[in-house]
């Protein structure tokens, strides 16, 4: 291995684990595929309308957190950072800029940095999501990341019609 290739390993590594409550890291070849299995919530199902907004939900928190994953891999920064909370995104970006070696000062910055870091490594967007809580309004996914077996819980809120990922989300204890 080169000393080059070591180093963008290296730093997706770092990234993986400044990231996993958020993004996929496994390994494969090919553009990114995200895959969900979706188990049966725990707690509650979601309901068809938000009771706050009255308005017809865009879909459920595994699939939102599904579109948001692909959406983080093309990568499409506008409907990822909108699918991010404000405190999140900063977390993100200090844990970034403190592990992978890289410097990004905004959430598009941050999104299109980590895809080129997955798609170097050819890390594809593969994922198991198990609804653990689901309500109208809020969630709580716990998510698989393919082969590499890094897990995280993933904490989701929904305003309005869309469902947003908060900063209570975190990857699992090492």
């Amino acid at each position: 291995m080169t000393h080059r290739s070591s180093r963008v390993l290296a730093a997706i590594g770092i990234v993986a684990l400044a990231l996993t409550a958020t993004t996929a890291c496994t390994t494969g070849a090919g553009s990114p595929k995200p895959s969900a299995s979706v188990s049966q919530p725990t707690t509650s199902a979601s309901p068809s309308r938000n009771p706050d907004s009255g308005q017809e939900p865009a879909q459920g928190a595994a699939e939102s957190f599904s579109a948001w994953l692909a959406a983080s891999r093309v990568p499409d920064v506008d409907t990822a950072c909108a699918g991010l909370a404000p405190q999140l995104v900063q977390r993100m970006i200090a844990e970034l800029n403190a592990n992978a070696g890289v410097s990004v000062s905004t959430c598009e910055e941050m999104i299109a940095a980590t895809a080129q870091l997955y798609k170097a490594a050819g890390q594809d967007a593969s994922v198991d999501i198990a609804v653990q809580h689901e309500t109208a309004t809020d969630a709580t996914l716990f998510v698989t990341y393919g082969a590499s077996g890094d897990c995280g819980t993933v904490v989701m809120h929904r305003p309005g019609t869309e469902w947003i990922i908060t900063e209570q989300s975190q990857e699992c204890a090492r």
